[in-house]
């Protein structure tokens, strides 16, 4: 176990709730109904904290922290506008924040499976697992709401 993959594995997983956090602020953008703007924002409130929490490990780790998301998630926010022009705008802001939650909880999994990972990272990451599960089934009760 090097602090170094640690601190890789870390970022990683940063990145992602930088990008989720900016996909919620989209979908909070485009949603027509304003408990789904309001869901959305607390929703990406909650991702920056969560980031915070990482990017304090890492540096604890002595790791220097990532700042942005991905390239993958602007071109996806990208998508999200066209999408949502030619949708309804509940349901492309769902749909496509549905699409990221699963993914960040796939690298949350695979993080954890990682036995170079540092036991207080696991801590970390393990603690948010029921909000992500927690959020998704939010989520999908916005989809059937939707319907």
């Amino acid at each position: 176990m090097t602090n170094n993959t640690s601190t890789d594995i870390l970022n990683d997983i940063l990145e992602t709730l930088i990008d989720s956090a900016h996909g919620y602020e989209k979908a909070a953008e485009i949603a027509d109904r304003e408990t789904f703007k309001n869901f959305f924002s607390r929703r990406a409130a909650s991702r920056r904290a969560m980031a915070a929490s990482v990017r304090n490990e890492i540096t604890a780790l002595g790791g220097t922290a990532e700042n942005d998301g991905t390239i993958l998630a602007s071109a996806h926010r990208v998508f999200m506008g066209l999408s949502a022009a030619l949708q309804d705008n509940d349901e492309a802001a769902i749909e496509a924040v549905e699409t990221g939650e699963e993914y960040l909880r796939k690298k949350f999994e695979k993080a954890l499976e990682n036995d170079e990972l540092s036991v207080s990272a696991k801590t970390l990451l393990k603690n948010y697992q029921g909000e992500l599960r927690a959020d998704g089934r939010l989520i999908d009760h916005l989809e059937d709401a939707t319907s």
